[in-house]
């Protein structure tokens, strides 16, 4: 897959902002819909990483082309590119034409602000970049090696204001969880009430807790330094630690992987706002037995959903193989 990003039935004004809007790593190719066949659109979305359609300009036979050549990808485990409308489809196109199991994104080109192009936006920039640290010592750790999963709680989303409450981790081997600890750290003022009935971290729960000198310690020494960590979030959770971190004179040195961003290579095409929802919606009968009760259960079955995905549909078993995944050499972190 290229990161090429192709368009068609867009006017000269909509492709200018869409070459203003994407990062400069994805090329803007646009053609007319007399231009395309079956087998050119079969070509171009086993291709390219976008494709920006106005389904208005298209026959409905070409749309119908685009949408089944791209569920058809999904359904054989392939890579997927991203659809995305620049208008609605017509009325009769709604009534006609049959329509994938995930709904096609709308965007706007003509507004100034448009939040689902935001949205789609920001997932190509995250899928173009590497969101890891240190792949380099994790060359040797196939996916089915040991990772620490690892969630934190916070009373806020300001790094140097708000204050970690709690740290949760777990060890993920052999796509099996193995145990969840919960690190407690105590605070100096009572807990804000929005944040006790988001988390479900109570006053009494961190009386006994640690000083978070004590928990950044107990983070640092879990064993094994070159077991990488999985976060979530990773502006969230690499922020708050590697403030923590600083705080106490220490680096976050050990190696670790955002499983978000790194999701949205095989799973972009599903266009979801939090990253947690995709093992439902990506295979639905692997998740309908699990019951998530933790957020780190959810961080398992997101992550044990991406790793299936990327040796599945890019045949990438290990961390030293994420090359495959991007149309741009990577530098060897």
């Amino acid at each position: 897959m290229t990161n090429d990003v192709f368009c068609v039935g867009l006017t000269r004004t909509e492709l200018q902002t869409l070459s203003v809007l994407f990062p400069i790593t994805f090329p803007i190719l646009s053609v007319e819909p007399d231009a395309l066949d079956e087998d050119m659109i079969e070509h171009i979305t086993d291709q390219v990483r976008c494709m920006v359609l106005n389904p208005k300009r298209l026959s409905e036979e070409q749309l119908t082309w685009f949408l089944y050549d791209q569920d058809y990808l999904r359904t054989h485990y392939h890579p997927v590119p991203i659809l995305l409308f620049s208008d609605p489809m017509t009325r009769e196109q709604n009534r006609s034409i049959p329509m994938p199991e995930f709904p096609i994104l709308v965007i706007d080109l003509r507004k100034r602000i448009d939040r689902n192009r935001k949205l789609a936006i920001k997932l190509l920039r995250e899928s173009s970049l590497p969101c890891w640290q240190n792949r380099k010592t994790m060359h040797n750790n196939m996916f089915n090696d040991a990772w620490y999963l690892i969630d934190i709680e916070t009373t806020g989303l300001d790094v140097w204001k708000d204050r970690i409450v709690a740290i949760r981790f777990s060890k993920m081997a052999n796509f099996e969880v193995h145990g969840e600890s919960t690190i407690y750290i105590r605070q100096p003022e009572p807990l804000p009430e929005n944040i006790t009935k988001l988390t479900g971290i109570t006053d009494d729960m961190l009386e006994h807790g640690v000083s978070l000198e004590e928990a950044i310690e107990e983070l640092d020494a879990l064993p094994c330094k070159n077991i990488p960590f999985i976060f979530t979030d990773e502006d969230y959770t690499t922020g708050f630690l590697n403030a923590a971190f600083l705080r106490y004179g220490k680096a976050l040195d050990r190696p670790y992987l955002a499983i978000d961003k790194l999701a949205n290579i095989p799973f972009g095409y599903l266009m979801q706002r939090r990253a947690r929802n995709i093992p439902s919606l990506a295979d639905p009968e692997s998740t309908e037995n699990l019951l998530f009760d933790t957020e780190l259960q959810e961080l398992y079955a997101l992550t044990k959903c991406t790793f299936d995905a990327l040796m599945n549909r890019y045949d990438v078993r290990c961390p030293g193989q994420f090359d495959k995944l991007y149309a741009a050499e990577l530098s060897n972190v």
